[in-house]
């Protein structure tokens, strides 16, 4: 600014006013608004001379100098440079332009060729990149002169037991609302300093970096030399959980009753409902559960939950109950193998459209088609995948600790055990257990 200045006091010029875009780069293709209102003022004649400190300041494009060339002849603007004279309004002067926009460009290029390849070789050797992420700190090395090295990353234990707890409780079941509340209730902030939302919660939880792994240009191409908050088996069921699109998204945080949305009318097959205690007049109705499909199914939660509880305590009495939980290994291993290929085959639509070698509507039809085919086998993934986080539910003295457990964990147990059906029965009806039907998954 000082240096414009002086020049333009030098020609005798008065600075009627200045255009800042400070610390918007010429050569990035982002939005300059100064830059833009600089060429609306000459369009409408209010500047008679444009005063640079270079020619490679003011555009790196030559398509931008080209039109500012236009504008230039067209409303007589004059130009001065502190780098250098540029004179728009003659043809010697008009090549200088091209010539050191052209070398400003070429500079632009090779600068961005030698910083793609620096990051690609820092990610390949797994050294991390950007500000510090959500559970690490950064410290630095400093070798026996004194002098800083380099950096590396530690855990910061307090954020990477959120990390650890938020994962062990989702994977047990829990919505990810209700993690974010339970997080917020022990005063636990966010990476913005904010309480946690689901959202936020998410977007911390589905970072490749929690599980140690390095990610370049979206990609993941290996480990990080960082250590990992989350074992592989777990991050994977977390992503394959949170990505799975089946899963429910409403607010499942406010669920009250054990059983809305898990049992399933024995008349139309619909999920029932919970429905609160009230009264009509003097008369009072208990907590039930009820079909608001065919509106043929009421019974009490109370009663209801009794009996199906009853079961799965004994059930997770039982001496093979340890095995309920173990997963499938082969059953993981073929649904893994078959998500790889389905992603391979993805990523070789995206390099042929990349190519030209399909078109825009190849590219989606084909991706439609893998898409769901994707879901299913990650839903598949989940479905063979260890649960250790139930490990605690099982053997002897089950009762005790089945009371303990949250109403999410307990819904997320129910749900993976059986298949609860509450049958009708005619007007007046007295409850019975027979009236609940089950059919067990595991």
């Amino acid at each position: 600014m000082e240096d414009c200045t002086r020049l333009a006091t030098d020609r005798g010029w008065s600075v009627a006013e200045t255009y800042v875009d400070n610390d918007v780069s010429a050569s990035t293709g982002r939005r300059r608004p100064e830059y833009e209102r600089l060429l609306d003022d000459i369009k409408r004649d209010r500047v008679s001379a444009l005063v640079v400190w270079d020619i490679d300041r003011l555009t790196r494009t030559p398509a931008e100098l080209e039109t500012l060339i236009d504008l230039a002849e067209a409303h007589g603007v004059a130009l001065a440079s502190v780098g250098g004279e540029v004179d728009l309004g003659t043809p010697q002067g008009r090549l200088t332009a091209r010539i050191k926009g052209s070398v400003a460009r070429h500079e632009v290029e090779q600068s961005s060729r030698r910083l793609k390849r620096k990051f690609l070789e820092r990610a390949e050797s797994g050294l991390s990149h950007g500000k510090v992420a959500y559970g690490y700190v950064r410290e630095p090395v400093i070798d026996e002169t004194g002098t800083v090295r380099g950096y590396t990353e530690l855990l910061h234990p307090e954020q990477a037991a959120v990390i650890q707890t938020a994962t062990k409780r989702i994977l047990a079941g829990e919505p990810l609302r209700a993690v974010a509340s339970a997080l917020n209730e022990t005063g636990s902030m966010s990476p913005s300093g904010k309480p946690w939302s689901g959202t936020t919660l998410r977007q911390v939880l589905l970072r490749d970096r929690n599980a140690g792994r390095r990610v370049h240009q979206k990609q993941v191409i290996g480990k990080g030399n960082w250590p990992a908050i989350l074992d592989d088996d777990s991050f994977d069921r977390l992503v394959a959980l949170l990505r799975d699109p089946r899963r429910r998204t409403g607010n499942n945080g406010g669920v009250k009753h054990l059983l809305s949305g898990i049992a399933i009318c024995g008349n139309c097959g619909e999920r029932l409902r919970g429905a609160a205690e009230h009264r009509y007049g003097k008369k009072k109705q208990p907590r039930s559960y009820a079909c608001q499909n065919c509106y043929k199914v009421r019974r009490k939660a109370d009663a209801v939950d009794e009996v199906v509880e009853a079961l799965v305590i004994a059930r997770l009495e039982r001496p093979d109950a340890a095995d309920l939980f173990a997963g499938d290994s082969d059953a993981m291993t073929r649904a893994t193998s078959e998500k790889l290929a389905i992603e391979a085959r993805l990523d070789l639509l995206a390099d042929q459209f990349a190519d030209g070698l399909i078109t825009g509507s190849q590219l989606e039809r084909g991706t439609a088609r893998l898409r769901p085919k994707l879901a299913e086998v990650e839903a598949q993934i989940i479905a063979a995948s260890p649960s250790p986080e139930y490990a605690e539910l099982v053997g002897p003295g089950v009762r005790a600790r089945w009371e303990g457990q949250s109403l999410d964990r307990k819904r997320a147990v129910i749900d993976a055990l059986m298949r609860v059906t509450v049958l009708p029965s005619g007007a007046g009806q007295r409850f019975s257990p027979e009236q609940v039907e089950f059919e067990w998954s595991l």
